[in-house]
Formats: structure tokens, C-alpha cells, sequence
């Protein structure tokens, strides 16, 4: 029932992840419009009622499941009227709900039922069950805090017993409110953290990802330190499982360099280990990005250790550590998630099935958007947007094997088009090189595609990332500007 409401799927997501974690508060019908709905910062609630609107398409979506699919779920999900926080209900505290999605009052003696229900044999053994779960958390919590007293003293957010999370998303040395990004993550501030500093990021960015946010503040070692200081950790509860780690990094030593020298590199290195693995040694963070003011490295086959938990250390030598974001996701084995990215796209976006997630790892190049005419049946979303240019595609993978597939259209040199302009054939010839291996020479999408407005794919397998964990996809102009609609990944590692 859900499966087709994107937006409402998001919307529902976010209202609970934040009242989960203790950020009910943060749920107001502006911070919806912002975190939800990606409303610009001139959003006024008073002259826009969309996020009214979706609550309540919200709440009869949830009241017409638990009437159907979902009838036998016992934990219930609801919005009362008037507010955006979720309440969660076992299902005998849960009242039929109306058509329009609002929890209607119980009868008196319902309510008299309700209460007496507290003390049935049910309910006792569900009290019982909850007590020994809270005694023996108590237990664990205080033999935990008794062995790691020391350890723990300079942590900075990080209760001694987490939650082993299914994923996490964690802005390093941020303080402020959670946010949902363009893909429906949710990422949190800084937490199980141990040892640096809270530091802002970079002033400025000039080649600007997707979401500025990611680099908004840094931890980093601190300066003039004993070296327990200078290093610091992160110590992540997991399930157990397979996931996939990815570090963002944008040093604010890039756009200041140090004794006046010309170049920001060899300013600062620095070694990185999970549960004990060097995952990156010497690290230098300007030098790995290139001409990027930002970098990504990813990292697959990770798992937390005997003890629960991912233990990622960051050790400076001899230079202070950074990092501005963790990302962790669950994978499968021996492979990286597949990564598919739609120029010009703000939010997920599907063809044939495949979610494609907002433009990324682009360094120059424009964007431009096309009306589709109107006898083209069901053109995917894609076809509207293009990156254009003499550009370049950073692409972080592991180390491994790769497919890469490119999507391409011809939208501007169609015989629709003015006079003026070229039409048809060899009016935009480029090539497409992957870390110095021609991938497509003279390369005329109005050709190959037999015509204007229809969308033509190549793949090209068994491509291997550069030194720096790269794929760097390169379209370069013979004739006009090089284009591309979308862009996927796929791990094909043997």
C-alpha cells in the first residue's frame, strides 16, 4: 500500500526516526517542508499547506492499512490529529480509526475494558518480560561502566550501551538537529565518539555536492595534545551482518594553505583502521579528492567485532586526523551497493525498477533541462535532465571489478530544433574515458540513437578503480559540449 507513495513513505520514515531518537520536539510542519519536502528557506506555513495536506493523506494511508494489510500487525502506528509526532500502539490500544485517519475517542466502558486488560495473564506476562529485560540491561549497563570507566570519560555522546543499530549515518562533530537527506536517510549528530575535537568544515565549497550538510563541521584531533588526544575513535554498535562504510572528508586546509605554500598536500596524513584493519595509511585527504573540495572513500566487508561493535580508529601520523561523515549500510559479501545517480535529480527517481538517487561526484559541467514533447509515451525522468560540459564523474569504489552503464539522449539537436542551430548528425561528437582507457571515441548520441528524444545505454565491464578508490569517468567535447543523462555502478568483483 506504501510501496508507490514515495513521498508519504518518506514522510513516514522521518516523523518516526525522529521521535525514536528522542527528537519529537524537532517535528514541526516547517522542519518537515525543509527535511521531507526540500522546501526552499522562504517556506511559510501560512501560505503553503502542503505538509498539512500529506499528514493527513498520511493518516488515512496508515488508518485504510491497519484496516486491511496490515490488520493483524500488533504494533500500530499513529498520527493524532493536530500534531506530527507518531504514537506507537500494541493493537488492543489502538481504536478503529475513521476514513479521514483520526483515532476515534473510546466508549467509556471501553475504556474501563482497557484498563482491567493491564491485569490479565497477557499483560502480566508481558510486565514480567519487561522487568527481567530492564534488570538485566541495568546489569549489563553497570559491569559495562564499571570496566570502561576510564575509557569512556572523554566520550562525547556515546551512552556505555548503544543500541546495535541496522544502520548508521553520523555527522562528525555536529551538534544540531538530525536531517533527512535527498534519498531518505536520516543522519544524526556526532555520537560514539572518543578523544578529537568538534571543528567546523570547510568555509566554502566550490565544486558543491549534492548536500552541502554532510560537511557543515569535522572531528578532528586536537592540537598540542598527548596522543591519546591527537587520535581519536569511533566505537559503533552493530547487528551483525555485512556492511558498507563510506568516509566524506573535505579538509578546510584546502582553501587555507599553510606558510604560504602554493599547494595543500602533504599538509596533513594520517592512518585509519576498523576492529584492527589499516583501511587507509598515509591518507591525505586533499591529494586523494584531486581537484575536488571534497573526497569519498568506500569501503566493503565490514563487520562489527566478537564484542558487537565497529571500532573505527583515526591516527594521526604525524598530522591531526579528520573526518566529516560515516556512513554505514548493510551490503551483501564481497560486494559494494550498486550506485546510480540521475543528472539534475533532487530526490529518488525510478526506471524499470531501479531507484536513482540525485546527481553526485561530478566535478564541472552544467545543467540543463528539456521539455519532452508529447507524443513520447512514459519517458523515463531522466530524459528531462542532462549534465553538459567538458566534465568529470569521481566515482568512489573499493577495490575491485566494475560495470559501468551510461545513459544518454540527444534533446537540443533535433530536427524540432530553430534554424540556427544544428540538427541531426555530428552536431555533438565526444569521447568518454575511464582512469585513461577510451571507453567511447567520436561518440554521436543523434547517431547511435537513430534520432532525437530516445534514450541509449552502453556498458563497458571490468573497469578498476585509479589509486585513489576512483572510477574517473571523463566526457570530453570534439564537437559542442559532451553530455550524460544518468549514471550506474555495479560491483561485478569475482
Amino acid at each position: 500500500m506504501f510501496r508507490h507513495a514515495e513521498q508519504l513513505s518518506r514522510l513516514l520514515e522521518y516523523i518516526c526516526d525522529q521521535a525514536l531518537v528522542g527528537q519529537a520536539e524537532n517535528l514541526t510542519e516547517y522542519t518537515i517542508a525543509m527535511d521531507v519536502f526540500g522546501k526552499p528557506e522562504g517556506f511559510r506555513e501560512n501560505r503553503d499547506s502542503s505538509v498539512r495536506v500529506d499528514v493527513h493523506r498520511l493518516r488515512k494511508r496508515l488508518a485504510a492499512f491497519y484496516a486491511q494489510q496490515g490488520a493483524d500487525h500488533q504494533l500500530r502506528i499513529v498520527i493524532p490529529p493536530g500534531s506530527y509526532v507518531p504514537e506507537f500502539r500494541v493493537a488492543d490500544e489502538s481504536a478503529e480509526e475513521p476514513a479521514g485517519g483520526a483515532v476515534a475517542p473510546p466508549a467509556e466502558e471501553e475504556v474501563g475494558r482497557r484498563r482491567l486488560g493491564a491485569y490479565t495473564l497477557g499483560g502480566l506476562v508481558i510486565a514480567i518480560a519487561l522487568l527481567v529485560v530492564g534488570l538485566t540491561a541495568i546489569w549489563l549497563v553497570k559491569k559495562r561502566q564499571h570496566t570502561a570507566a576510564e575509557s569512556v570519560a572523554s566520550a562525547t555522546s556515546t551512552p556505555p550501551m548503544a543500541i546495535a543499530n541496522r544502520e548508521v549515518h553520523i555527522l562528525a562533530g555536529y551538534s544540531g538537529s538530525s536531517w533527512t537527506d535527498a534519498t531518505g536517510h536520516i543522519w544524526q549528530p556526532d555520537r560514539y565518539c572518543r578523544g578529537g575535537l568538534s571543528r567546523p568544515g570547510p568555509a566554502s565549497l566550490r565544486s558543491a555536492p549534492p548536500d552541502r550538510r554532510l560537511f557543515l563541521a569535522m572531528r578532528e584531533g586536537a592540537t598540542d595534545a598527548p596522543e591519546d588526544r591527537a587520535a581519536f575513535s569511533y566505537d559503533i554498535p552493530m547487528q551483525p551482518g555485512t556492511y558498507e562504510l563510506r568516509l566524506y572528508f573535505a579538509d578546510p586546509l584546502r582553501q587555507n594553505p599553510q606558510n604560504g605554500e602554493e599547494d595543500n598536500e602533504n599538509v596533513r596524513r594520517f592512518t585509519i583502521h576498523a576492529n584492527g584493519r589499516a583501511l587507509l595509511e598515509q591518507f591525505d585527504a586533499v591529494s586523494d579528492s584531486g581537484f575536488a573540495d571534497v573526497d569519498v572513500r568506500v569501503f566493503k566487508d565490514i563487520s562489527p567485532g566478537t564484542d558487537g561493535m565497529v571500532h573505527l580508529e583515526f591516527i594521526p601520523e604525524p598530522y591531526r586526523p579528520f573526518v566529516n561523515a560515516i556512513e554505514m549500510v548493510p551490503s551483501r559479501p564481497g560486494r559494494m551497493n550498486p550506485i546510480r545517480i540521475a543528472a539534475g535529480a533532487s530526490s529518488l527517481i525510478y526506471v524499470d525498477g531501479k531507484a536513482f538517487g540525485p546527481d553526485d561526484f561530478f566535478l564541472g559541467g552544467r545543467l540543463v533541462g528539456h521539455a519532452i514533447p508529447a507524443d513520447i509515451a512514459d519517458p523515463p525522468d531522466f530524459l528531462r535532465k542532462e549534465r553538459y560540459g567538458n566534465f568529470t564523474y569521481a566515482i568512489p569504489v573499493p577495490a575491485g571489478s566494475y560495470t559501468l552503464t551510461l545513459y544518454f539522449a540527444e534533446t537540443i539537436f533535433s530536427p524540432s530544433a530553430p534554424p540556427s542551430m544544428c540538427r541531426g548528425e555530428g552536431c555533438r561528437v565526444f569521447d568518454v574515458i575511464c582512469n585513461g582507457d577510451i571507453l567511447l571515441r567520436d561518440f554521436d548520441v543523434y547517431r547511435v540513437a537513430g534520432g532525437a528524444f530516445r534514450v541509449i545505454s552502453r556498458s563497458f565491464h571490468g573497469l578498476h578503480p585509479n589509486g585513489q578508490g576512483k572510477l574517473l569517468v571523463s566526457f570530453t567535447p570534439t564537437a559542442n559540449y559532451a553530455e550524460v543523462r544518468a549514471i550506474e555502478v555495479l560491483d561485478d568483483t569475482p
